[in-house]
C-alpha cells in the first residue's frame, strides 16, 4: 500500500463530514441520542442519522445500543479521546488568531500515572477547555511506581506521600483495586471464587506498583501456581486486555465507570492507594497551576459525586458509568470560560 500523500491526509477522506464528529462528541457527553439532539438543535432521527453516516465512513460501530442507552465500543473509546483532543486543538487555534478569543495566557504541566492520564484524565479534558480555554495543558505520562522525574512539571501527581520537604502535598482522593474480569471471559471461564481458583485463570499483571513480579505475586505467596501470563508495566494495555477477554486483571475500581461489561470479582483482594497532588510551594503564584489544581481537585477526583475515589472502599455498582457520565457534564457546565487577573495577565 503507498503513503499517503499531505494533501491526502490533509483532506477528509471520502464520505466523513468532520460536523459529524461534532455529533459524536455530544452523544457521548450526554450519554442520550435525545439530550444530544436537544443541544444541537437537531431532531433525534437527524443526530440517529448522522452518527451512521460517520459510522459507515470510518468503518467501525462506535456505541453499543440497548436500553440503557448509548454505550461506547472499545474503537468507540478510542475515537472519543482523538476527537476530544482535536476539538480542543481547533478551540486553541481559534483562540490563537488575532480575530478569535483571546489566546493562551499561561499553560500548567501535569505529571501523573500513564494509566490515570489516558482512561481517566482524558474524559475531563473537553470540559476542562470550555472552562479554562486560556490554559495550555501539558500532561507527562509516567510508568513507574513512582514519579519521581517531576523536573519541569507544575503538579504531580503520587500513589505514596512524597517525602521531599519543599512539596505541599494535597490528598485529594483513594484509588482502590480489585480484580476484574470481562463478561466473556466469566461467560467462558468462570468465575473464581476464591484467591485459591486464580491458579486455573488467565492473569494479566501489571508489575508497577509494588515488585517486579507484579501484584499478584504479592497477593499469592503462599500459591505457587498463581502466575500471570501477562506482564507489562503499561496499564492501558492490562485495561484493554481485560476489556478484550483476554484475562483476570486488577484494576482501579473506576474501571467499571469505564467499561461496562467487566464484572468485579469478590475474592478477597482488594488494595488502596492514596492519591496526592503535589507541587512546589511557589506553583501556586501561576494562574495556569491554580486553576488547573482546582478543576482537578473539584471535577476530576470529586469524591463526593464519585464513590470510587473515597477512602472507604465502596463495591463497584452498575449505575457507575452514568454517575461518570453525569460527573462529566457537571464539569463541562460549569463556571463561564475564565481568563486570568488583569494582574496576572500584566
Amino acid at each position: 500500500m503507498r503513503p499517503l500523500s499531505y494533501t491526502e491526509i490533509a483532506e477528509s477522506p471520502p464520505g466523513v463530514d468532520w460536523d459529524d464528529f461534532r455529533v459524536f462528541l455530544q452523544i457521548v457527553r450526554h450519554g442520550s441520542f435525545n439530550r444530544a439532539a436537544a443541544q444541537l438543535e437537531m431532531t433525534q432521527p437527524t443526530v440517529s442519522r448522522r452518527l451512521l453516516r460517520l459510522e459507515k465512513a470510518i468503518g467501525v460501530r462506535l456505541f453499543d445500543r440497548d436500553r440503557r442507552g448509548p454505550r461506547l465500543t472499545a474503537e468507540g473509546h478510542r475515537i472519543y479521546t482523538d476527537a476530544s483532543a482535536a476539538q480542543a486543538a481547533l478551540m486553541r487555534a481559534v483562540n490563537q488568531t488575532p480575530g478569535g478569543r483571546p489566546g493562551i495566557e499561561g499553560d500548567c504541566t501535569l505529571q501523573m500515572g500513564e494509566g490515570a492520564a489516558s482512561f481517566w484524565v482524558s474524559r475531563f479534558l473537553a470540559p476542562f477547555f470550555t472552562r479554562h480555554p486560556n490554559v495550555g495543558l501539558k500532561i507527562i505520562g509516567v510508568t513507574g511506581s513512582a514519579n519521581d522525574t517531576r523536573e519541569g512539571s507544575d503538579l504531580s501527581i503520587y500513589y505514596y506521600q512524597p517525602p521531599q520537604a519543599d512539596l505541599v502535598s494535597l490528598h485529594i482522593g483513594t484509588m482502590h483495586l480489585l480484580p476484574f474480569a470481562s463478561r466473556e471471559y466469566v461467560r467462558v471461564h468462570g468465575a473464581p471464587q476464591n484467591i485459591e481458583a486464580l491458579s486455573r485463570h488467565r492473569l494479566l499483571d501489571l508489575a508497577v506498583y509494588f515488585t517486579e513480579a507484579g501484584l499478584w505475586a504479592t497477593w499469592s505467596q503462599q500459591h505457587a501456581g498463581t502466575r500471570a501470563l501477562l506482564l507489562t508495566n503499561v496499564a492501558g494495555c492490562i485495561a484493554e486486555a481485560v476489556h478484550h477477554g483476554a484475562g483476570i486483571a486488577v484494576l482501579p475500581s473506576y474501571a467499571l465507570a469505564v467499561y461496562d461489561n467487566l464484572i468485579p470479582l469478590d475474592i478477597g483482594v482488594h488494595y488502596t492507594l492514596p492519591i496526592y497532588i503535589c507541587y512546589s510551594r511557589d506553583a501556586m503564584d501561576k494562574w495556569p497551576v491554580k486553576t488547573t489544581l482546582e478543576f482537578l481537585r473539584e471535577c476530576v477526583f470529586d469524591r463526593k459525586n464519585m464513590p470510587w475515589f473515597r477512602e472507604r472502599y465502596i463495591a463497584p455498582e452498575l449505575d457507575w458509568h452514568r454517575r461518570l457520565e453525569s460527573a462529566v457534564d457537571q464539569a463541562g457546565a460549569g463556571p463561564a470560560p475564565a481568563r486570568a487577573p488583569a494582574s496576572v495577565r500584566a
